[in-house]
């Protein structure tokens, strides 16, 4: 067998090496194998076998002389892979620098490499290098999938920077972003930004034309109408201990006058002991005990229980506060219906939202003059004005109205900011999750 001049290795089922004879462009010799090892780099073969072998081999970056148009433009678009917080070692690490001495079977295995490096990295910048959830229960974001035969295709047809162009996030804040870490060359700062714009790659591409983005970093809730921003308002978020989490719905609904059911962590953890100071620590509150968690459960007298008893974990009684001034909800709760029993709602403690900081609740968004966030909400959608929800909410009877259309709303965390006149806002990370995602991106620092 030759010596391994040509710095490859074909990589069978038995990982057997296997010489190969020198040859012109095309990659159909390579598509037995499994994978190459070209540079000190693993080439995937098994997952390009399909797409190569319909097109007999014939390269998209490549020609029998050298790196055609294509190869050159992507060589360059990796190459400032920077430019969008990534590291261009990522998708280039390995690949000759002298590239007009390719030839033979070094272009072959150069065409393959470099349609790997354009779906990692078509990948990276559409989807995020990072899967959203990076370990965390309370990130429960999809990641989004890419095409490999959709991406070289276009890429074929129309190069690769057009195809980089329609990948990259058309957000305006990740624009923003963009912009701000060019001119932020080193340092905490700019790792920050790099995390952020990786938050903006989970996103869905599309927003929705209306939708409600809350900023839990920042403690604030945005309303958008076709694209634009039309209010802006504070927000109370879950304590460090109670996150609030990251994902993408609907608001399907508002309860008006909303009772609370509380949850049965908060009855056995916070109202349980209460109670066992004082079986009539309901009562005074106004609450109604049910005998069970279903749904036709009676009411029963608290006095009635062994407080002393009953356990935390599993806590067995519904506890129900009615709806009225005092009720934890407020006077109306946004609901977008998942698995966290996280909601939009009002609050009767309003002077909360002077605190600068206001991680304070148990996951739930508490929402600042939430009847002017139900006009504006109702507003996208048409069938409630101000006058109508202000007659519900006077008739104390708790009232369901549904949105003719479903609102998407985004629950997020973007620590850094660009506002409209250009300033950056960087936020405090109160749930230590940029240092999550960094260590991610950048390893331990």
């Amino acid at each position: 067998m030759k010596p391994m001049a040509a710095k490859y290795l074909i990589t069978l089922m038995l990982t057997l090496p296997v010489a190969l004879p020198a040859s012109a462009a095309s990659v159909s010799k390579f598509l037995t194998a499994e994978a190459i090892n070209w540079n000190g780099k693993v080439i995937d073969i098994a997952s390009q076998k399909k797409y190569y072998k319909a097109r007999r081999g014939k390269g998209i970056w490549t020609s029998n002389s050298g790196l055609n148009k294509n190869g050159l433009a992507l060589v360059r678009a990796l190459a400032r892979a920077g430019d969008d917080g990534l590291d261009p070692k990522d998708y280039l690490g390995g690949f000759p620098n002298q590239q007009s001495a390719l030839k033979g079977d070094n272009l072959a295995a150069a065409e393959l490499f470099l349609s790997q490096a354009f779906y990692r990295f078509g990948r990276d910048l559409f989807a995020g290098r990072t899967t959203p959830a990076v370990s965390e229960p309370d990130i429960v974001i999809s990641r989004k999938k890419v095409s490999r035969k959709g991406l070289l295709n276009t890429a074929a047809k129309k190069g690769p920077q057009a195809v980089v162009n329609q990948l990259r996030p058309q957000h305006q804040q990740y624009a923003r972003l963009r912009a701000l870490l060019a001119k932020t060359k080193k340092g905490a700062k700019r790792r920050q930004i790099i995390v952020n714009m990786e938050r903006w790659r989970w996103l869905p591409s599309n927003l929705g034309k209306n939708h409600v983005l809350v900023n839990q970093a920042a403690f604030t809730l945005e309303v958008y109408q076709k694209g634009r921003k039309i209010d802006k308002r504070r927000v109370i978020i879950g304590k460090t201990y109670h996150k609030t989490p990251m994902f993408s719905h609907k608001i399907k609904y508002s309860d008006f006058n909303p009772t609370w059911t509380v949850p049965r962590s908060i009855a056995g953890n916070e109202i349980l002991p209460k109670l066992r100071k004082d079986p009539n620590y309901l009562t005074k509150k106004g609450y109604k005990l049910h005998t069970s968690w279903k749904a036709d459960a009676p009411v029963m007298n608290p006095n009635s229980v062994d407080w002393q008893s009953v356990r935390s974990k599993n806590f067995p009684f519904r506890i129900v506060q009615p709806a009225g001034d005092k009720n934890a909800l407020g006077r109306v709760k946004f609901l977008f219906p998942n698995r966290f029993n996280v909601y939009l709602h009002d609050t009767p403690s309003r002077n909360l939202f002077k605190n600068k900081t206001r991680a304070l609740s148990h996951g739930c968004i508490r929402v600042e003059k939430p009847l002017d966030f139900a006009t504006i909400l109702y507003g996208l959608d048409g069938p409630l004005s101000r006058r109508k929800i202000d007659a519900i909410v006077a008739s104390r009877k708790t009232t369901r109205v549904k949105l003719r259309k479903p609102v998407p709303v985004h629950l997020t965390y973007f620590t850094v900011w660009v506002s409209d006149n250009g300033k950056a806002v960087f936020h405090k990370d109160i749930y230590k999750r940029d240092r999550l995602v960094g260590g991610i991106l950048f390893g331990r620092v």
